[in-house]
């Protein structure tokens, strides 16, 4: 966040400039969750977060999922008697969603498209393999030597083809497939869902990469490898955060990042920020919630 706030002061400084330069100094001084993130591939991984600030928004920012969603996917794994031994999260990110696998599997590894993001998971979790590269090569693992394979946030970035391919090479009988993500938020006063939904859809429309529209239907449209896979619609995550927090996680947006780069002076998320305040005085905690979506697949044992 610092150097998001160096990198804004080499543009000519104005009233806007020091705005964001303050909201910056707010984020910095006041935020202190770490949140979650995952983000991978396409056609060979499209690499859309490699700035290191970018990932350390990630990082600081991005909510985690709760717990129940590691348990919901390893209580599938044991509908087929699978081994609860060797995990591998594809599209890690900063590695949030990786490191909740170790409560359940002995060898977890992470991979992720972004050296930036690798980076920043090594940092944090010294007893998870991580390793930078695309979803679609798995090269590094043996066939038949996984148990659980995961990928949160990442499967409209994917050759899926390629990557099912490799899926069920790596996977052992009775292995499972999980892919899960979230969709919209959802805040607890309609005055500011509206003002969110906003800035989202008009403010960043022409911001958002194509494939934004497979998150925003929760993955309707996707259909896992193995016959017989489900959805499970029925989880959610919910934050209590202040406005602080929340205007943090919305500069961690892929869509945010490359608006900032077209207008560097831009004090559009500065005036969000001060609507928002005026909607939550004196402190006021936002309560926040994102539909999570979930398909899960096993593979056949004969």
């Amino acid at each position: 966040m610092l150097r998001f706030c160096r990198r804004i002061n080499m543009f000519k400084t104005n009233h806007a400039t020091v705005m964001l330069i303050k909201l910056c100094g707010q984020l910095l001084s006041r935020t202190k969750q770490s949140t979650n993130t995952t983000i991978i591939t396409r056609n060979m991984s499209t690499r859309l977060f490699e700035s290191s600030d970018h990932a350390k928004y990630y990082a600081q920012f991005r909510p985690d999922y709760p717990d129940t969603v590691v348990k919901s996917i390893v209580d599938y794994c044991k509908l087929s008697n699978n081994d609860i031994d060797t995990a591998i999260d594809i599209g890690c990110g900063t590695g949030q969603s990786t490191y909740s696998l170790k409560t359940y599997f002995k060898n977890v590894f992470g991979v992720d498209v972004s050296e930036k993001q690798i980076e920043q998971a090594k940092l944090k979790y010294h007893d998870i393999k991580f390793t930078v590269g695309p979803a679609e090569d798995l090269s590094f693992l043996e066939s038949g030597s996984v148990n659980l394979i995961t990928t949160a946030q990442a499967l409209h970035w994917m050759n899926h083809e390629a990557f099912y391919e490799e899926v069920d090479r790596v996977l052992r009988p009775g292995g499972v497939l999980a892919v899960y993500g979230y969709g919209i938020p959802v805040e607890n006063k309609k005055e500011a869902h509206n003002l969110v939904s906003h800035f989202y859809s008009q403010t960043l429309s022409e911001y958002w990469s194509k494939e934004r529209k497979f998150i925003e239907q929760h993955y309707q449209s996707f259909h896992l490898p193995y016959d017989g896979w489900i959805r499970n619609d029925e989880l959610e995550i919910v934050k209590n955060w202040s406005v602080d927090q929340y205007t943090g996680y919305i500069t961690s947006w892929s869509a945010w990042q490359k608006y900032l780069k077209s207008y560097p002076e831009s004090k559009d998320l500065q005036t969000l920020h001060e609507q928002l305040l005026s909607l939550y005085p004196n402190e006021e905690i936002m309560t926040i919630r994102w539909p999570i979506f979930m398909l899960l697949g096993t593979k056949p044992t004969a």
